[in-house]
């Protein structure tokens, strides 16, 4: 079984809650790090292979991000993958896109990643400021 990742956000890296037992995955925050890759690597690594393992499981993806710079936009893109994979497989795949309702900037971000996904579920939920 995977070791669930927690990792608390800073200034420029976001919040990561994974919770694999009970496929329940949050990212929150601001994310314009220096070197996207080399924190979300272990983190993209371990949502993956877990996904590639679920059959016929419920699983929810929310981000509340405040703000991504572009190379935090790829990896939001790897990770959208994995999820539609899983829901491809048959997984109930469910992706909330959290922002704050007068973030016009995040919402359209929103809407754009979520035309990536065909066969996961998308949500886009505004919250009150």
């Amino acid at each position: 079984m995977v070791e669930n990742i927690r990792i608390d956000g800073t200034e420029n890296s976001p919040e990561v809650d994974f919770d694999f037992q009970a496929n329940a995955f949050q990212l929150r925050g601001m994310s314009y790090l220096e070197d996207v890759n080399a924190f979300f690597k272990p983190v993209l690594d371990s949502l993956r292979g877990h996904l590639e393992g679920q059959q016929d499981a419920d699983v929810a993806f929310t981000v509340e991000l405040t703000y991504f710079n572009s190379s935090s936009a790829r990896i939001l893109l790897r990770i959208f993958d994995c999820l539609e994979a899983a829901a491809e497989k048959g997984n109930r795949v469910t992706v909330t896109w959290r922002y704050a309702e007068d973030d016009d900037t995040m919402e359209e971000q929103g809407e754009d990643l979520g035309e990536e996904l065909e066969h996961a579920q998308f949500r886009m939920e505004a919250v009150p400021d």
